[in-house]
């Protein structure tokens, strides 16, 4: 038994499989890499606009056209709309100042990351041009999210937005989630563009878990219902398993 990695970035396959994809349902391993936008709603709407996001995954279509895998994502990006962040820290000019005393420079963006067990069906196209290995991909996901408010400042150095004051201003949060995916799975006949893309809608009860924030003095209360519409492609890295070789007297 041989196992094959094939590098299809639309040049030359190193390694393929010896059955036709467009004949029958095949079992594909795979990894994948994705790219998506994200767009917060209910409770985390409140704090965070639209951002990006970046995956990766390890998945396996079955002959049965199942699906079963895992993933991470994580966002970037987000801007933050957070009442009264770092309030305590600005001078009566409305800046924040470093340790060596001059006006600070600093970027505020919201930051996630999700890890997901995920499960499906695929649902091969029809037609003259059908594909039983390609078609509509629906699954859901379940695992953890959590999000929490970063700040990069590229000049000197500010003490209260370091560890372990950092943890009074960033608003960690974590929970549980699922996350429901449909899109168009696409494995090429000719192994050498295999894509997906489309959409997903994120739910996410979740919790704060820092006991007090420094600015406003206030603590957060749970639970929040963290939610947000999502758009993502990726480019998937088949491991095909090659046919065994016959040989003729």
């Amino acid at each position: 038994m041989v196992w094959a990695v094939g590098l299809n970035f639309g040049g030359s396959v190193w390694a393929q499989t010896d059955r036709q994809i467009a004949d029958s349902a095949l079992t594909a391993v795979h990894l994948d890499v994705s790219f998506g936008a994200f767009m917060p709603e209910g409770d985390l709407a409140q704090r965070y606009g639209m951002g990006g996001e970046v995956g990766v995954g390890f998945h396996a279509k079955f002959k049965s056209n199942a699906y079963a895998g895992a993933s991470m994502r994580f966002g970037f990006g987000a801007s933050v709309t957070e009442p009264a962040l770092l309030a305590n820290l600005l001078s009566p000019a409305g800046e924040i100042i470093d340790n060596e005393g001059q006006v600070a420079l600093i970027t505020i963006t919201g930051r996630s990351g999700r890890f997901m067990l995920e499960g499906g069906k695929l649902f091969p196209s029809k037609g003259r041009y059908g594909n039983p290995n390609s078609g509509w991909l629906l699954k859901i996901g379940v695992g953890s999210y959590h999000h929490r408010i970063h700040f990069e400042n590229t000049e000197n150095t500010i003490s209260q937005l370091e560890p372990p004051y950092l943890a009074g201003y960033d608003r960690l949060t974590w929970g549980w989630c699922l996350e429901p995916f449909l899109g168009y799975w696409h494995m090429s006949p000719m192994k050498r563009v295999n894509w997906f893309a489309g959409a997903s809608f994120l739910g996410a009860r979740t919790w704060p878990k820092r006991p007090m924030n420094f600015d406003d003095g206030t603590t957060d209360v749970g639970p929040r219902f963290d939610a947000g519409l999502g758009i993502t492609a990726g480019w998937v890295l088949h491991m095909y398993h090659r046919a065994p070789a016959t040989f003729w007297n």
